[in-house]
């Protein structure tokens, strides 16, 4: 009876501890902005060379760039989902290329390969995440003067960081971002991210059934993840919502928009963080909800989508964004 009393005891400890471990990243992000459109541009090219090398990238993932040939007023970065590619974005970065904006869609890293079960997700980190989100802005600080930062689902969580993090970022918009599993209640969150994290890696497919077969993957998508790889996305949010309870975000205007149809991730958790933000003093907060009626899937922008609406959600982003 005392050994069982014991190991409960012992099991209520571990469970505490890892409802307050804390979130933290390693390493240093300190903004090295872009100092001309040259060098932005230059960087961007050394990006995409180092991309023709790899054998293994998907023919329609590689960084897109979309320019009007110099500095422009506006650009506007689009990063893509948790194992989607810059493809996901192109036609809505081409609406606003052609309003004039310098558009600027990067490939996340791990993502685009031609394995396209997903296996190449495996050590994904949300230092690498946050690396990669900080390059991003820097390269952006050489397009525009005014510069706008568009992140849906894993992008979106990158995005939600970056706006705590960065002064320089004009507009942040996370999309749908996945700050929290949609079946996972929000006051749990915490211990099952942690607890995902301590426990060996898995390999999940994301439609169980029709595995490569998914009907709703687009060509280039991966049809599976890795579990530490999708929550070390949670853990980059959670790094961000550490700050966001005592510190002003850093971005300018924040605009987070979700989707009330949405099942994949939790709408509770990004509530969570326009709490923060506004109890913060963020007086250039706004938030826009696309209705449930509308059934629209967590994929707002992928344009192959059979279930989904683009051409709506195109402009509707056009109208709030502009």
């Amino acid at each position: 009876m005392i050994i069982i009393l014991g190991a409960f005891l012992l099991a209520i400890i571990i469970l505490i501890l890892l409802v307050n471990k804390p979130f933290n990243l390693n390493g240093s992000y300190a903004p090295q902005p872009a100092s001309s459109y040259q060098q932005a541009v230059e960087e961007i090219k050394t990006i995409q060379d180092q991309e023709g090398k790899l054998e293994n990238l998907s023919a329609e993932c590689g960084t897109i760039l979309m320019t009007n040939g110099g500095k422009n007023k506006n650009v506007i970065v689009f990063l893509h989902g948790f194992t989607s590619c810059p493809d996901q974005f192109r036609k809505l970065g081409e609406r606003y290329h052609a309003l004039g904006y310098n558009v600027y869609i990067p490939r996340l890293p791990r993502h685009g390969l031609s394995d396209r079960t997903g296996k190449p997700l495996k050590g994904l980190s949300a230092e690498e995440l946050a690396r990669f989100g900080s390059k991003t802005v820097d390269i952006a600080q050489g397009l525009g003067e005014r510069v706008i930062v568009v992140g849906l689902s894993g992008g979106g969580s990158i995005t939600t960081w970056l706006a705590q993090q960065r002064s320089d970022v004009d507009l942040a918009v996370p999309i749908a971002p996945f700050l929290g599993v949609g079946f996972v209640p929000a006051p749990l969150t915490r211990l099952v991210t942690n607890l995902i994290l301590l426990f060996p890696d898995i390999f999940q497919w994301w439609d169980p059934v029709n595995r490569m077969d998914n009907p709703n993957s687009a060509p280039y998508s991966y049809r599976g993840y890795w579990m530490h790889a999708l929550f070390e996305n949670l853990r980059l949010g959670f790094t961000a919502e550490r700050d966001a309870r005592s510190t002003k975000p850093a971005a300018h205007t924040i605009l987070v928009i979700t989707n009330a149809n949405d099942g994949s991730v939790n709408n509770d958790m990004v509530r969570r963080f326009e709490r923060n933000w506004r109890s913060n003093g963020s007086g250039y907060l706004q938030a826009y909800q696309f209705p449930k009626e509308l059934e629209l899937p967590h994929d707002l922008i992928t344009y192959y989508r059979p279930d989904g609406n683009p051409e709506l959600v195109y402009n509707k982003l056009l109208e709030l964004i502009q």
